[in-house]
């Protein structure tokens, strides 16, 4: 039904409207392209990119953009890419994760400054294919983008000095990236996308007890209250974090600060 809907939809390219799949992304897009462009999220904030199913309207949507920029490899993206790029031969489609050595059991690919670096890239050389007469100004607002990623990778780095080597626990395997760049150790509750059963739940906590893990990460969106009797017998704080915010700047300092004053504590 969606295919049909969609295949009677024959609108070209708005030369103001692209499209990103997550709201990090829309962040990254903003920074490069420039007011000038309407860019917009397939997934809302909240919303959840790997359970995520599109409607018609938004299929629909993606006939009046001029591209769309995908992580790659993301939830829905997988099935979908092929028929999007069938129904709408003049949309560009990027895959934004290209250069990105990526990890299979986390697709959180923008959690590290690194990736995050390479995917404005890959953003950036699809603006100057779309419109290569402002090239200049996307490489110039490229360049700006990356100042400010210099910054805050700096301000994390700074916070997590005396962290190095340092574990903590997380619900789902979302900061796997996050913590290769800054010398961290991730110990997973969630077993290959399931609900841990009773003897992997001891195991998990066994191993956060003898890493004297710093505290509980539990992405925005999921039951943190399945996850408090674990927080309380390994005497350790549950903290909400959002990889999917907007405000990726933020977030990625936020994350540093609660490990960072876990150790202070400690001290």
């Amino acid at each position: 039904m969606i295919l049909s809907l969609v295949a009677c939809s024959h609108i070209e390219g708005d030369s103001r409207q692209l499209f990103v799949t997550i709201e990090p992304y829309r962040f990254v897009v903003e920074a490069v392209a420039g007011e000038e462009w309407n860019v917009r999220s397939i997934v809302s904030n909240g919303g959840n990119p790997e359970t995520f199913d599109p409607m018609p309207s938004d299929l629909l949507a993606l006939a009046s953009s001029k591209a769309y920029f995908m992580v790659g490899g993301l939830g829905f993206e997988n099935g979908w890419k092929e028929k999007i790029a069938e129904l709408y031969p003049h949309l560009l489609l990027v895959d934004t994760s290209q250069g990105i050595e990526r990890d299979e059991d986390d697709p959180h690919v923008w959690t590290s400054p690194d990736n995050i670096s390479l995917i404005a890239d890959n953003i950036c050389g699809a603006m100057c294919r779309i419109d290569s007469l402002r090239a200049n100004y996307y490489n110039k607002r490229l360049m700006q983008f990356k100042e400010r990623l210099f910054e805050t990778d700096s301000i994390v780095e700074s916070k997590l000095q005396s962290c190095k080597g340092a574990s903590f626990l997380i619900f789902h395997p979302s900061l796997t990236y996050f913590s290769n760049r800054y010398g961290l150790r991730q110990i997973t509750v969630e077993h290959e996308g399931k609900e841990p059963s009773i003897m992997q739940m001891k195991s998990v906590v066994d191993a956060a007890d003898e890493a004297d893990v710093r505290c509980l990460f539990m992405q925005a969106g999921f039951d943190a209250r399945s996850m408090q009797a674990v927080a309380n017998e390994l005497s350790i704080e549950i903290v909400e974090i959002n990889p999917l915010s907007y405000d990726w700047h933020g977030e990625m300092i936020r994350i540093a600060d609660a490990l960072s004053l876990t150790d202070s504590k400690d001290d």
